[in-house]
């Protein structure tokens, strides 16, 4: 019976293929009322010219979501005219069933695809709010952006959706097709966990932190605030009494200007030998839009925390800017960084600090090539990562860059040209005292809708304490045809 749902799923794909527009993705492929079908096929030929070795590698992956509930907002909204009243809002939600099939090799029947493994409905959404409302003043029984948590800074990028792909539920529970080499595909950040990018973060939403929490404020249109408090065990358990209590504040002083402040203090948590900390965040973020594309956004925080049992102050400081080149809702995939439409484009810029010295940086860039280019058919990408500038931990500091440039002729040649540089890193956070040289060099095709060619060379040498390694190389033919 699978089989045959297989072939009908297939057949309808087919009634399709001539249509839709050209992307590096394919076409999204309408299945019933409610669901999608994608199908992604490839072939690549590779040549080792290190030892001389050929081969072929073919993939063939079919992925069914059907939506039980589309992607909306959903709850009751505040009645207007009313007094008191129940605000139940669930933002972006979905239930979604989310199907993969796939397999590797390319002499198989089409029972190769069938894995038998059960998925289940999938719940996902942005935000839960539940509240009863009176004019601007609100309680709120339940509320997901309401928690026990400070980190209003940290170093940002344009690539920030792709360096935390792992928080994508498909990416996590391994819903999806081959995602290593679909999502955060190039593993940034390169410098792995040499780059922390949190500095503090003081963070009680782990299982076991906290019971319940309890909050009530009030909402304006330039300004808000929430106070709020939390248990650690319900009251039949919570015997040492321990107890979380803070704010969140929200001003808006004039237009395009946005203040957040938080902070939370701990009670009594240090009874069973856990920390007890003190902490405030404030954050300032502008947007100076020089055009509806062309958008500029400086950004500035601090986030404070005093360990009263073991009295140590942690600090940490930071800010940059992100410049949007498309508009800061554009969003973007990209053949070989993500496949979701996860990326805006423009450039970012960040550093930060902390108490003791320890000063990163990170530089991004991302424009893919097109009549839409910042620079028309010019583009590509860049990422630049540079940790403990000041050597406080070592006895240099740690970089990494990873740059790729591309020109689009007629949109449907695309020469390019990649390199990188980085330490060797094994554990994560271990130097061997080698860097890798990356280069790339190839040209990306795509001839007609929902077939491409990616013809290209690559080398990854190695520069030791004992000398240089080259690589002689690998040369790879891709083919592959999406929808």
């Amino acid at each position: 019976m699978v089989r045959k749902i297989i072939v009908l799923l297939l057949c309808a794909a087919y009634g399709y293929a001539q249509s839709g527009t050209p992307s590096d993705a394919g076409s999204t492929l309408t299945v019933g009322k409610n669901g999608s079908l994608g199908l992604e096929t490839s072939t690549t030929f590779a040549a080792d010219l290190n030892d001389g070795s050929t081969g072929l590698e073919t993939k063939a992956g079919i992925e069914l979501v059907l939506d039980l509930f589309p992607r909306a907002d959903r709850g009751a909204p505040i009645p207007e005219g009313q007094g008191a009243a129940v605000r139940l809002q669930l933002k972006n939600a979905a239930f979604t069933w989310w199907n993969t099939y796939q397999t590797t090799g390319g002499n198989y029947e089409q029972d190769n695809f069938n894995s038998w493994t059960a998925r289940p409905l999938i719940l996902s959404f942005d935000s839960l709010t539940s509240d009863v409302v009176w004019k601007n003043f609100f309680l709120r029984v339940v509320g997901t952006q309401t928690v026990m948590r400070t980190n209003l800074v940290s170093l940002r990028s344009i690539f920030d959706d792709v360096i935390d792909a792992d928080d994508r539920f498909y990416v996590f529970k391994n819903q999806a097709l081959w995602i290593p080499q679909r999502y955060n595909i190039q593993a940034f950040p390169l410098l792995k966990g040499r780059l922390d990018r949190d500095l503090v973060d003081v963070d009680y939403r782990s299982a076991g932190s906290v019971s319940g929490v309890i909050a009530g404020g009030a909402e304006f249109d330039k300004f808000s605030f929430t106070l709020k408090a939390a248990s650690k065990a319900k009251g039949r358990d919570n015997n040492d009494n321990a107890w979380l209590a803070g704010a969140d504040v929200s001003v808006i002083p004039f237009e395009n200007l946005k203040i957040d402040a938080t902070g939370f203090a701990a009670v009594n948590y240090d009874a069973d030998g856990a920390e007890n900390p003190s902490t405030a965040g404030i954050a300032l973020e502008y947007r100076l839009p020089f055009s509806d594309a062309l958008i500029l956004a400086p950004f500035a925080g601090f986030d404070f925390s005093y360990e009263t049992t073991k009295d140590k102050t942690t600090w940490e400081a930071g800010g940059g800017a992100l410049l949007y080149t498309r508009g800061v809702d554009t969003r973007l995939s990209y053949r070989i960084l993500d496949y979701d439409d996860v990326l805006p484009t423009g450039f970012s810029w960040s550093a930060h600090i902390n108490d003791e010295s320890q000063f990163n940086a990170l530089f991004s860039w991302f424009d893919p090539a097109g009549e839409d280019s910042l620079i028309p058919n010019f583009g590509g990408f860049l990422q630049f990562e540079i940790a403990d500038i000041l050597s406080k931990f070592g006895n240099s500091p740690d970089y990494a860059v990873l740059a790729q440039f591309e020109y689009a002729i007629n949109g449907k040649f695309f020469p390019y040209l990649r390199g990188g540089y980085k330490p060797e890193i094994t554990d994560a956070t271990t130097r061997t005292g080698a860097f890798i040289i990356t280069s790339a060099v190839g040209c990306y095709l795509k001839p007609i809708n929902y077939f491409a060619i990616d013809c290209w060379y690559e080398r990854n040498d190695k520069q030791e304490t004992s000398g240089f390694t080259a690589d002689n190389g690998l040369l790879s033919l891709s083919f592959t045809i999406t929808m």
